[in-house]
């Protein structure tokens, strides 16, 4: 899968953790999801519920199948659990005659969540000032964390037991910025 630009070892030595990977992949296939929900098992069509298809393989991440023929990979932490879940769901569908479903290069990360311990505890109210209000929202009684949003980058939710969480990423390079303006704005 080199169109991905994760790199799971660099992020692991860094402290940071994957916990959800979101990725799609177009097929450009018109797809009869109600026939779909019959013919491949562990899948549910509730088109009064959710608009698409969902396909629970066992033990990996979920896909999300729209009858636009768009693949939604989500609740991955690895790159290896993507590929195990594309080649189920590639597998079910050419069994019952879809024959271009195609290539892993092909799928495309849209968003990566990630996290990390600081060693110590985080004063909200105190960063909330220091940050500015221009990239911050803090409002402790919607929610218990910090959001920071990093001009060009993800956003980060801080919270005040040190736990720090990275959303919005695509590349290993926008995870570990973020981790390190982080670090350098509250130094443990």
């Amino acid at each position: 899968m080199s169109s991905f630009k994760v790199n799971e070892q660099e992020l692991s030595s860094a402290g940071i953790e994957i916990t959800n990977i979101v990725a799609k992949l177009d097929l450009d296939i018109e797809f009869d999801l109600s026939y779909l929900s019959t013919q491949i098992p562990n899948s549910t069509y509730e088109p009064e519920q959710y608009p698409s298809l969902i396909f629970r393989p066992e033990k990996l991440p979920t896909v999300l199948v729209t009858r636009s023929g768009i693949l939604l990979f989500t609740g991955g932490n690895s790159i290896d659990g993507l590929k195990d879940s594309y080649q189920c769901i590639s597998d079910e569908l050419e069994e019952i005659g879809v024959s271009d479903v195609g290539e892993t290069e092909n799928i495309e990360i849209v968003n990566i969540v990630s996290s990390f311990e600081l060693s110590s505890e985080v004063d909200l109210n105190y960063l909330s000032v220091s940050l500015g209000l221009e990239n911050i929202e803090y409002e402790p009684e919607q929610f218990p964390g910090l959001v920071y949003r990093i001009e060009k980058g993800p956003v980060v939710l801080i919270f005040a037991s040190g736990k720090i969480v990275i959303t919005g990423a695509e590349t290993t390079a926008e995870i570990l910025n973020a981790a390190d303006t982080i670090r350098e704005l509250i130094p443990n």
